[in-house]
């Protein structure tokens, strides 16, 4: 797959003009998950929260191993007649929310294809030192589009990881969490485990259209959020007040 352009909300003008200016930052995906209040029968009233989070049935990630930051991608099929599909943006805005999922009209960022392939480089690279500095082992920087998959697959896919959490070898943490040591007969069977809580999603999420960038950590370190020092990669990135997503073309990102 190409690198995608990409697109995120960020809380307001300051964070935006200084977008990967003096760090990276990243939250744990566990902070993402909380059931969302139903405005209809099906479906969640905004698309930023989701209960089954790092989660397959009875069992859970393990907290502060796995930290994220998530985009939104944008193909030219999300543009009618050159400008971003109103129907798109409104559904953009839809998951535009603070974390008491409050609607709020916040500033964006967006990264353009050519300049997503160049930053993934660049930050992987300063990722890299960051985990050897501070003696950390882990996945080093992963880049990918989230998976959505009907509810009958994701069931189907849900339950066969279950059973691996079960069967593979480890350490209880509590009635949901098992701590499982890498070793090379359990690398395969974890990434699998691993790539479903933190890469797959219900189909009612699909609006969201959501890229991750991340990493996973081989063992928890007490933090909810990370910030990276790396240096200005400000070169990648251009900035839009929030009125922008009315009329966001192509050539603008």
């Amino acid at each position: 797959m190409c690198a995608p352009n990409l697109l995120q909300f960020v809380p307001n003008y300051y964070i935006a003009n200084n977008y990967l200016k003096t760090n990276f930052y990243l939250k744990d995906v566990l902070c993402y998950r909380k059931v969302e209040e139903k405005i209809t029968g099906t479906m969640p009233s905004n698309l930023k929260f989701d209960d089954s989070e790092g989660k397959a049935k009875d069992w859970s990630l393990l907290r502060h191993c796995c930290f994220i930051s998530c985009f939104t991608m944008l193909s030219t099929n999300d543009f009618k007649d050159g400008i971003l599909d109103l129907g798109f943006a409104e559904k953009l805005k839809k998951g535009n929310v603070d974390n008491a999922g409050n609607r709020v009209e916040r500033p964006f960022i967006t990264i353009s294809s050519e300049n997503t392939q160049k930053l993934l480089i660049d930050l992987s690279n300063q990722v890299n030192d960051y985990l050897k500095d501070n003696n950390l082992k882990g996945s080093g920087l992963f880049s990918r589009a989230v998976r959505y998959l009907d509810e009958d697959d994701y069931k189907k896919e849900e339950l066969y990881e279950e059973n691996n959490i079960t069967n593979i070898n480890g350490v209880f943490i509590n009635n949901d969490t098992k701590m499982i040591s890498r070793s090379s007969r359990n690398d395969s069977l974890l990434k699998n485990i691993l790539q479903f809580l933190y890469l797959f999603k219900p189909i009612y999420f699909k609006d969201q259209h959501e890229y991750r960038l991340g990493l996973t950590l081989d063992d928890p370190i007490d933090v909810n959020e990370l910030f990276i020092p790396i240096h200005d990669l400000r070169k990648y990135v251009k900035v839009h007040p929030f009125q922008d997503i009315n009329n966001l073309q192509l050539e603008d990102i």
